[in-house]
């Protein structure tokens, strides 16, 4: 006897229409719309990194601005008698003096005696020379740090000296110093008649450099 009940049955699934899961994707506009504002964020990133990129690199160069001034004088701070020709650095970055000319009624002078020959007549030149004894700074080029300053020649005034000095000291109302200077960034100045005027480079003129 089998024990075995009657066979199980199956009954089939049904399916209800309208029932299976939308996998549509979202509309075509909403994807244009989203593609689009990513793309405009990106473009504002990398135009808002270039802007900041520039005024950085603008703020950089205004803090290595330099701004140097040459003074011929004829005392010290101290004010004793000297007479001197100097730079002085009034910007907030170093200066790389580059050329350096002086001319003396007119004429270019590339050398203290020149100049002092220049400044005192031919009649008394021999004397002079010999007499005003002159500290000198003779590099072709200077580099100055920002509120440094750096001398080119000095000569004082003594008892022995005196006349010959004075003579040359007068003599500087027709002196004309006349230099070229470039930042760390070979951002270029002309300085004539205490005008200084950009360039794109400071070029020397070998024949009428002033070297002390």
């Amino acid at each position: 006897m089998s024990l075995e009940g009657p066979p199980e049955v199956h009954e089939p699934h049904s399916h209800t229409p309208g029932a299976h899961r939308d996998r549509r994707g979202p509309p075509a506009w909403l994807e244009w719309a989203t593609s689009i504002s990513a793309l405009v964020v990106s473009v504002s990133s990398i135009v808002i990194a270039i802007h900041h990129g520039d005024t950085m690199d603008k703020l950089v160069k205004a803090n290595s601005f330099p701004y140097l001034i040459g003074v011929a004088s004829d005392a010290s701070p101290e004010g004793a008698d000297r007479i001197s020709v100097d730079f002085y650095n009034n910007g907030v970055g170093p200066a790389d003096e580059r050329s350096l000319k002086i001319k003396v009624a007119g004429r270019y002078v590339t050398s203290i005696e020149d100049l002092i020959a220049a400044g005192v007549g031919p009649q008394d030149a021999p004397a002079a020379i010999g007499a005003l004894r002159s500290y000198r700074n003779t590099v072709r080029r200077r580099f100055i740090p920002a509120k440094g300053d750096q001398f080119v020649f000095r000569i004082s005034k003594t008892d022995a000296n005196a006349a010959l000095w004075d003579k040359l000291d007068r003599s500087q109302a027709h002196w004309q110093i006349e230099y070229c200077y470039c930042s760390v960034f070979d951002e270029c100045w002309a300085v004539k008649d205490e005008v200084h005027t950009p360039v794109k480079a400071c070029v020397r003129d070998e024949p009428h450099e002033f070297i002390p």
